[in-house]
């Protein structure tokens, strides 16, 4: 008889602390979900991309284009700016955005990891450029697209989360 209780004692010991961590995880589970969804939805970023055409010849400077002629000026040779088409995408983790340029060619942008040291994106110019940049949001990143015309096209990307 002793044996017997031992048993019944152990089986029901054991279904005790099954249920104990059954409840246990169930609570690390619903501290999970609830600290996840503001997070979750966070994981979105907005890109504002314009794509400027620069000229060898003086002219002006479209007033559109100042951020982007702040960074060039200081690296490249230039002597006019034109703005040519800008556009703002909202993008998920992982998902696709992209834009045509004026030479025919094909600009895409996808972010792929967001974190405290910013957006990790990877970028494909086709033909031209297929790279991975890491930027913090509301920085602006330019990079050369190719020529088009009597110019160079560059492209300008600020993200921001």
């Amino acid at each position: 008889m002793g044996d017997r209780g031992t048993t019944v004692t152990t089986v029901q010991g054991g279904l005790r602390g099954r249920a104990l961590r059954a409840l246990a995880v169930m609570g690390m589970l619903a501290f999970v979900l609830l600290a996840i969804p503001g997070h979750a939805q966070a994981q979105t970023v907005e890109l504002e991309v314009t794509v400027a055409q620069i000229f060898d010849a003086p002219g002006p400077i479209d007033p559109k284009g100042a951020r982007i002629h702040e960074k060039l000026t200081r690296e490249f040779r230039y002597g006019s700016l034109t703005v040519v088409d800008s556009k703002r995408m909202k993008l998920g983790l992982n998902e696709v955005g992209k834009l045509k340029l004026p030479n025919g060619k094909t600009v895409t942008l996808v972010p792929m990891l967001l974190d405290d040291r910013g957006v990790l994106m990877a970028v494909d110019v086709e033909g031209v450029l297929k790279t991975d940049l890491r930027v913090k949001s509301g920085h602006l990143v330019v990079f050369g697209a190719h020529r088009h015309g009597d110019g160079k096209l560059v492209i300008a990307v600020t993200p921001r989360f």
